[in-house]
């Protein structure tokens, strides 16, 4: 492996301008290195393109995540004498990775191997060139996950996701979303000056979340039932003509067949099927057609509209439309245009050839073929094992084992593979399953690239020096490749990579690395104007063949949840919290206090108090919450703020979804409900999605 300059000394000790690595935002900090080793972000960093005036929780946590006494500092490997994981040398690893991979391409085909990457997988580019050596596809990113459902309806309907201008809308709806709770800071901004200059804020969530709590207004309605709210709100558009005809004559199609499309869903019947008053459904319709352009549905991220109900995707849609109806595509306080990106350069062909593209489809693409299959399918690699298509996996830096559905289900599929390899900064629930484990670096302990914003270059600097002999996710492929004969493709270091892709640019790598930002001063197009419509038709189609096709009608039609609870049952719903909003952030045993604030929330499960006053439950009671699939024990906290027919546990995993997920059984006397815990491993048959809240489970005091 050739030299890699990725570890350049800073410019200044404890004075290193970098981007957390947390989500996609890529927010900017000064890095200061304290005395004992910790690291704090100094912010913000005045002309960065990301700037921000601070971290979100997640963000801080990952700060110090070298610091963690329970990280991984050395490979392992499944002795099979004893079956146990046990420590290894690097060499020793690689030898049992490239005989594992080696077996499988002789037996069924490189096709048979696959890969995931994780949100902070920056080295992905590493293993896609690896996978692409060795003639496999299949290689997922973790937006399937969360996201396969909202992106496939919005690209079929739209062609890309929008950002919605919060800056400067005067009315915003938010479906099953919270950015107070795990929003960027930068959207908790915008949030809270939005309501101080008179803007509304509606949080449409079964549960009262933060952002619910501070909004103009929460509609608790039943979960599941987000599109039923959706196309309520159309219907009283049409009816009572507060769309925008002009925008709706002027780009799109069909509109005459989805009014009368849209004709039986009534406030009436939306409040019969949501849960809620037909007044609720009047008062947000009116609110934003009133304030059209400036008012938006907001595309949401995860929860009810990313992956969790087979009417999910139908949802996604909708959405799309009533921003149609809106007329606010391409508008100040709408839905942007997409932003404009430079377009980065590429290593000379000549000097670091590249792999040929395998020619085989990437496993579950010809199932979905409505996902986009380089950012969807994840949560399809499950079905591609129990159809016997993949019988190798390199989970790097994710956890499908607890990130994609059921735990249980999933500590089953792994377990038919021939090979499971986990690369991660700590041990997973994947890991604890694998045959191989790699140490991960941290975020600050590696450099990982360059990135761009507009038309200003960043850098994503090494701020820490890293354990001794430990080896950053880029340089174990490089390694892997060589192990594996395919070192031939991975012979350009990080310097080189990112030389190439600033050279059409003229930007000095050195002057970019040494102050974190260059801005090329190229124009960059304003995102209002004429809306970008980049589906084949050219227009939004309101009535499509395409959708009738996959099952979802020409027009939208309402789809009951898969599952629904029974007079006795609960929904058992999820969603973020001040103390933990991402499963593949701290996916392992929860370190917290016992009684702290934090420790409580894990332990914790939501009931309504008048489903708790009838069923005679009391708030601090000790409670079995009970499925077909199990039952965890939990503390029972009483509220308001939360739909009678839910019941609510946070995000990040506890009970059998966390520490033990593989063994499929709490630990005695621990306290805490996993969110897969009680929901089967249904697929969306659209998108291959787990249905992650397709459940019902049952309550008693212990």
């Amino acid at each position: 492996m050739p030299r890699d300059n990725a570890n350049r000394p800073a410019t200044a000790a404890n004075d290193i301008v970098t981007v957390c690595t947390g989500c996609y935002s890529d927010c900017a900090f000064c890095a200061h290195i304290n005395d004992d080793g910790s690291v704090s972000a100094r912010m913000p960093v005045e002309g960065h393109p990301h700037r921000s005036a601070s971290l979100c929780r997640r963000g801080r946590r990952r700060l110090n995540a070298h610091l963690d006494p329970d990280r991984l500092l050395t490979p392992l490997v499944r002795d099979t004498a004893t079956g146990e994981l046990v420590p290894a040398n690097y060499e020793e690893a690689y030898a049992r990775i490239a005989q594992g991979i080696e077996q499988v391409v002789e037996r069924y085909g490189a096709p048979a191997l696959a890969c995931t990457t994780g949100i902070a997988s920056r080295a992905s580019l590493y293993f896609h060139r690896l996978f692409a050596a060795l003639g496999s596809p299949n290689v997922y990113s973790e937006v399937g996950a969360c996201e396969d459902a909202r992106l496939t309806g919005w690209y079929h309907t739209l062609g890309y996701s929008p950002h919605s201008d919060l800056a400067h809308t005067d009315y915003i709806v938010y479906l099953g979303r919270s950015p107070l709770d795990a929003g960027d800071p930068h959207t908790v901004n915008v949030f809270k000056e939005t309501l101080a200059r008179g803007g509304k804020v509606v949080a449409v969530d079964p549960r009262r979340s933060s952002t619910g709590a501070k909004a103009t207004r929460w509609i608790g309605l039943r979960p599941g039932t987000d599109l039923a709210f959706l196309l309520g709100l159309a219907h009283v558009l049409i009816e009572e003509e507060l769309y925008d005809a002009d925008f709706v004559a002027r780009y799109t199609t069909g509109f005459a067949e989805f009014a009368c499309a849209m004709a039986p869903y009534t406030p009436e019947w939306c409040a019969d099927t949501c849960g809620i008053d037909a007044a609720d459904v009047l008062e947000v319709a009116h609110g934003l057609g009133e304030a059209k352009p400036r008012a938006v549905v907001d595309c949401g991220l995860h929860g009810g509209l990313g992956i969790a109900y087979v009417n999910s995707t139908q949802t996604a849609r909708m959405i799309a439309l009533v921003n149609a109806l809106l007329g606010n595509y391409g508008k100040v306080g709408g839905n942007l245009n997409p932003p404009f990106e430079l377009e980065l350069g590429t290593l000379d062909p000549e000097r670091f050839p590249a792999p040929p593209v395998p020619e085989v489809p990437k496993a579950g693409s010809l199932r979905y073929p409505l996902v986009n299959a380089e950012e969807g399918l994840c949560t399809t690699i499950g079905e591609s094992i129990e159809l016997g298509e993949i019988h190798g996996l390199v989970a790097y830096a994710s956890n499908p084992v607890m990130g994609y559905g059921n735990a249980r289900a999933w500590t089953e599929l792994v377990g038919k593979l021939d090979l499971l390899v986990a690369i991660d900064v700590r041990m997973s629930e994947t890991a604890r399953l694998a045959d191989v484990v790699l140490p991960d670096l941290t975020a600050l302990e590696c450099d990982r690239g360059v990135g761009v914003e507009g038309a200003t270059f960043y850098t994503r600097k090494r701020v820490l020096t890293p354990p001794e002999g430990m080896r950053p996710a880029r340089a174990m492929a490089y390694d892997l490749a060589e192990h594996l004969g395919v070192g031939r493709y991975f012979t350009f270091t990080l310097h080189d990579l990112a030389q190439a892709q600033l050279a059409p640019y003229g930007v000095d790598l050195d002057e970019l690395y040494d102050r974190g930002w260059v801005d090329t001063g190229i124009p960059v197009p304003l995102r209002t104007g004429e809306p970008e419509i980049r589906v084949p038709a050219g227009k939004i189609e309101f009535a499509s063949n395409l959708w009738e096709e996959a099952g979802l009608g020409r027009c939208p039609f309402w789809q009951t949840p898969l599952i629904c609870p029974d007079k006795e049952g609960f929904r058992l719903i999820s969603g973020n919290s001040s103390f933990g909003n991402h499963t593949s952030v701290d996916h392992t045993a929860r370190k917290h206090a016992p009684g702290s604030a934090a420790a409580d929330a894990y332990a914790a499960v939501w009931m309504n108090a008048d489903r708790a006053a009838e069923l005679g439950f009391a708030d601090g009671d000790i409670v079995e919450v009970y499925s077909e699939l199990g039952s965890d024990h939990a503390v029972l906290r009483v509220t308001e703020d939360l739909h009678p027919e839910a019941l609510f546990t946070n995000a990040s995993p506890g009970g059998r979804s966390g520490k033990h997920a593989a063994r499929h059984t709490a630990v005695p006397g621990q306290l805490g409900v996993g969110p897969f815990d009680h929901t089967p491993l249904h697929r969306d048959p659209v998108t291959g999605c787990a249905l992650t809240q397709e459940n019902v489970v049952h309550v008693r005091k212990v």
